[in-house]
């Protein structure tokens, strides 16, 4: 009777891994192995407590054949706890995993589907003032990273097409196309978070959603006078040498 009671009392019966993986919905496999650790290590201490080949173990010589049954109970306890734990940690690691690859192979679709439907040739006069005006549209579409840069972005546009003389070796050529480069990159790399963002609809599903925000919003987004202004100054500033030769 009394070994009965012993074994249910060292015995976590009502601490499973299900249970663990509901309190842990919200932790990483790496927080909650730290909690596997912290079980691991508290009842190592406490079989220390049991055994005189250490300190711990000399402090523990003081008590009781009963106080070591009491240690060793304990322990025996935490290990039960800590089965739990190992198990939900490698069932979350296993998710996470699974997440992790499900998220790269989202990103790579992604990608593939950006690169076709916006492909964005920048080495023209045409392309690069067509990269302008769509980089003013999509910033009127609800893309995160975008959209939290809408309040200055005539601004930062407009001075884009100034020379920075503190970038000393490129002339005002080089200067505009580096920052042409950059919009574009930086446009592409927003339109693929885009796709991406919201796990229950598929990266194919997102594209069209994009498209069609980004037509609708086309017109009106181009006729107005700061988007007017913005291309002006860079149609200005990014005409090519030939054509303003012509009209001298």
């Amino acid at each position: 009777m009394v070994t009965s009671k012993r074994k249910a009392l060292t015995e976590a019966t009502g601490i499973t891994a299900d249970m663990v993986m509901e309190l842990g919905k919200f932790y990483s496999a790496q927080e909650i192995r730290s909690l596997q650790t912290g079980l691991t290590t508290a009842a190592r201490e406490l079989r220390a407590l049991t055994h005189t080949n250490s300190l711990l173990g000399r402090l523990g010589a003081n008590l009781t054949r009963e106080q070591h049954d009491l240690l060793r109970d304990a322990a025996a306890l935490l290990d039960s706890v800590k089965h739990s734990v190992e198990h939900a940690k490698e069932r979350k690691d296993r998710a996470e995993k699974a997440a992790a690859k499900r998220r790269a192979e989202r990103d790579r679709q992604a990608a593939r589907l950006i690169a076709q439907a916006f492909p964005l040739p920048v080495d023209t006069f045409e392309g690069q003032i067509e990269l302008l005006k769509l980089v003013l549209v999509a910033h009127t579409v609800a893309i995160p990273p975008l959209f939290r840069d809408q309040g200055r972005l005539h601004q930062r546009l407009r001075e884009y097409m100034q020379h920075n003389n503190r970038l000393i070796g490129l002339t005002q050529a080089q200067w505009r196309a580096s920052n042409v480069s950059s919009e574009r990159l930086d446009l592409l790399g927003a339109f693929q978070e885009f796709l991406t963002w919201v796990d229950s609809e598929s990266p194919e599903a997102r594209l069209q959603v994009l498209q069609e925000q980004l037509a609708s919003n086309r017109d009106k987004v181009l006729a107005d006078p700061a988007s007017v202004e913005t291309i002006r100054l860079w149609s200005e500033a990014l005409t090519p040498p030939a054509k303003a030769g012509g009209q001298a």
